[in-house]
């Protein structure tokens, strides 16, 4: 409900008030008691309006409020995630010499957007179209990044394991196989980590402006 329908309302009833008067002028007690009872039914009706206002006022309020955590949450979460990726993965994936295949093994978990994943139907109700993109693009990087890790951990971890144990007549060719998978897919890694980049770049200039102008005082 809009603001500002105090007054038209207000005048509403008094135009119905006069018109009904006009039509009905009070001439004896049961007039008087019909007119009581039929104001009694307007302020009623005035006073349920003006609950229902308040009411819908304070969840709009709430809901404002909601989203605004949620958006600073987010702000905080993608923020704490990539300044902990850029203490060591981010420089060495930058650092990694093309053809040369990411030695690392990155314990990495989707777990870590707590925020996003408990309240990613919040995302939905945020006034930017952008800032949702936004928002949805990261963490879908995000997560494909965290499953190009993992499953370059698993390629790792087999290849060490085959350089260790594997004492087969192909061992060479078997051995040279996994390292031109490793290289190929580290190039996959590098591709992610720049987009991951951009998009990280991108959301926290977005939320912190959306953040700036919706901050209620």
């Amino acid at each position: 409900m809009k603001a500002g329908w105090e007054a038209p309302l207000a005048v509403l009833i008094l135009v119905i008030l006069a018109a009904a008067f006009n039509a009905k002028p009070v001439q004896s007690a049961a007039d008087i008691a019909a007119w009581v009872q039929s104001v009694g039914s307007l302020l009623a009706i005035i006073a349920a309006i003006g609950i229902y206002a308040k009411q819908y006022k304070d969840k709009k309020t709430d809901d404002e409020t909601e989203i605004l955590a949620f958006v600073e949450a987010i702000r905080d979460e993608v923020q704490t995630a990539w300044d902990g990726y850029c203490l060591e993965i981010h420089p060495a994936i930058n650092a990694l010499p093309s053809g040369d295949y990411f030695d690392v093994i990155y314990p990495v978990s989707t777990d870590t957007f707590t925020i996003y994943d408990n309240g990613a139907s919040i995302v939905g109700k945020i006034d930017d179209a952008e800032l949702r993109n936004s928002v949805v693009k990261t963490y879908g990087l995000a997560k494909s990044l965290i499953l190009s890790f993992q499953l370059n951990n698993s390629m790792v971890a087999e290849y060490r394991q085959l350089s260790l144990l594997y004492r087969q007549p192909d061992r060479d060719a078997v051995l040279s196989a996994r390292a031109d998978s490793l290289r190929i897919y580290a190039s996959k890694l590098k591709e992610l980590d720049s987009a991951i980049a951009d998009a990280v770049a991108g959301l926290l200039a977005r939320t912190g402006e959306w953040v700036a102008k919706h901050a209620i005082p």
